[in-house]
């Protein structure tokens, strides 16, 4: 937590060593005091699975979120991504690593891990998915509050994770639709 825009490359260069502090096994088996959020949402009828998996690795959802990021690179198995979002006059640095990568006919997607210093425990899997009514775009996390912040105040942190959600969302269904999150 910081008052001032945080030098991503600093802390990225720091997390890229670091281990994982939560396991991609928690989506299954999610460990006690933590919180389990499942969302979806219907993209465009015309939206390609591809096109749309494409901006995901390319952390185009991350970015439409209104999250500033720095990763090693597209998102794939072991990339390291630290991603920065400002709530008031505060600044929260959130380091982690791409632990899981799915690519298949009809689902593309990645989950991660949370690395030390990122304010909550926990692991997050994005996916693009095609189902009986076309494509849906899905988030599935599993967290606990670490930072000592959000152990004292736990509703601003839901609030926190809960607008990062929904930001998330509305870029993928923006970038379905073939325009830039946050354009009408």
């Amino acid at each position: 937590m910081q008052l001032t825009r945080p030098d991503l490359a600093r802390v990225l260069e720091r997390s890229v060593h670091a281990d994982p502090v939560a396991d991609v096994g928690w989506l299954a088996a999610p460990p006690p005091r933590s919180r389990v959020l499942r969302e979806r949402v219907a993209l465009d009828p015309g939206a390609s699975l591809t096109d749309t998996a494409d901006a995901l690795f390319g952390w185009a959802v991350h970015r439409g979120a209104g999250l500033t990021i720095a990763p090693t690179g597209p998102a794939d198995l072991g990339v390291t991504v630290v991603q920065a979002v400002r709530v008031g006059p505060l600044w929260f640095t959130a380091p982690c690593r791409v632990v899981d990568v799915v690519r298949e006919p009809d689902e593309a997607g990645f989950t991660y891990a949370t690395l030390p210093h990122h304010p909550e425990t926990g692991v997050e899997s994005f996916r693009v998915l095609r189902d009986g009514a076309g494509l849906v775009f899905e988030i599935h996390a599993v967290a606990r509050h670490d930072f000592w912040g959000s152990r004292i105040v736990p509703p601003a942190a839901r609030r926190v994770q809960d607008r990062v959600t929904r930001g998330y969302l509305g870029a993928a269904r923006e970038l379905s639709r073939g325009g830039r999150p946050g354009t009408a």
